[in-house]
């Protein structure tokens, strides 16, 4: 569990990522809908979130 955790972390950095990206690209004024890409990026967001605590949970139940 403690391994998926940990590439649930990595995805969650990488997303932040794509997110830089987008503001960079609405910032340079680029001609392109981020609208769907934004409400995606919040959406996979919230299930990485999920995930993660949901495996914090078992971790901290087989701990006590």
């Amino acid at each position: 569990m403690k391994d998926k955790l940990r590439f649930f972390n990595i995805a969650q950095s990488s997303l932040e990522e794509c997110r830089y990206y987008l503001v960079l690209t609405r910032d340079l004024k680029y001609k392109v809908s981020l609208d769907d890409e934004n409400e995606l990026l919040i959406e996979v967001s919230k299930l990485l979130n999920s995930y993660c605590r949901t495996i914090l949970g078992k971790l901290n139940k087989m701990n006590s």
